[in-house]
């Protein structure tokens, strides 16, 4: 079936991997979450906090990694959160931004916010709407009871990016500086890291990523990636994010967690996902 066809244009876009890359089950997946963020630390950040930067495989793989960072959020407050993720398979042209509707998990609705979408679609044309674009895309969909659970208030608004060239990168990010200069709206970037490499391989890989992250040396990252010595699947929304935070006067950046899915499972002896988690703010 067309992933564009005429059903999936309902206004509730239906979990696509609920009892698969989470519990199906409300009650389970409200304990699974309530473990993860209870084995998390809050650390202390000097400022305000800006962005995230989570996970999203299975929850038995970066569960717990993507815990450490919504711990950091837990109990405050926010108008709206923008959710920028990766479209692993349909491709379109531009940037994918959901403008009204509503996502739904076991855990319940959480609805867009169609005020900021449409405010943000008007400061350029790089953001289209396509029916369907999300519908089964899990990078987005993963984060959401996470953010049920650490923030009861919520709205969202769901951005998918296929590509990351400069000019994508930076007018995306200059219509996101606009619309939450004075705002109280974070941002949550959803990436896993390298893919498929020996166990080795992948944490020297993810090093220089993470190196580059943590500097926030934005060009140092897009060249990291461009040779192939680190990878991001969600290297846009990396990017993105960072030039938006650096843009709202964002100064410090702190690394939660980092394993890879040979940590968690123990099986160091094939090809490896990196996961990381990590904090921008404003000090």
């Amino acid at each position: 079936m067309n992933i564009f066809s005429e059903r999936h244009q309902d206004e509730i876009r239906k979990p696509a991997v609920a009892g698969m890359f989470y519990p199906g089950s409300p009650s389970a997946l409200r304990a699974e979450i309530d473990e993860f963020l209870s084995n998390a630390e809050k650390v202390p950040i000097d400022g305000e906090i800006i962005a995230l930067m989570v996970p999203h495989a299975g929850y038995m793989y970066s569960g717990q990694i993507a815990g450490y960072a919504y711990k950091q959020i837990e109990g405050m407050s926010f108008d709206s959160v923008i959710m920028i993720g990766v479209s692993h398979r349909v491709p379109f042209r531009g940037v994918y931004i959901r403008k009204s509707g509503f996502y739904e998990t076991p855990l319940g609705m959480v609805k867009v916010d169609e005020s900021l979408a449409s405010e943000l679609m008007e400061k350029t044309d790089i953001f289209e709407f396509y029916p369907g674009a999300d519908a089964v895309e899990h990078s987005l969909e993963v984060q959401v009871p996470f953010l049920q659970v650490v923030l009861p208030e919520l709205k969202i608004v769901p951005i998918l990016m296929r590509e990351w060239s400069a000019i994508i990168s930076h007018s995306v990010s200059e219509a996101l500086s606009e619309v939450m200069r004075d705002k109280n709206i974070l941002i949550v970037a959803s990436t896993d890291m390298s893919h498929y490499h020996s166990y080795r391989s992948a944490v020297n890989m993810d090093e220089i990523a993470l190196t580059s992250i943590k500097r926030m040396d934005i060009e140092q990252l897009e060249d990291d990636l461009a040779s192939g010595e680190a990878e991001l699947c969600g290297a846009g929304g990396v990017i993105v994010t960072l030039l938006t935070a650096k843009k709202l006067g964002a100064d410090g950046i702190k690394i939660l967690k980092y394993a890879n899915s040979g940590d968690v499972t123990g099986d160091k002896s094939g090809g490896v996902v990196g996961y990381f988690s990590a904090v921008i703010y404003k000090s």
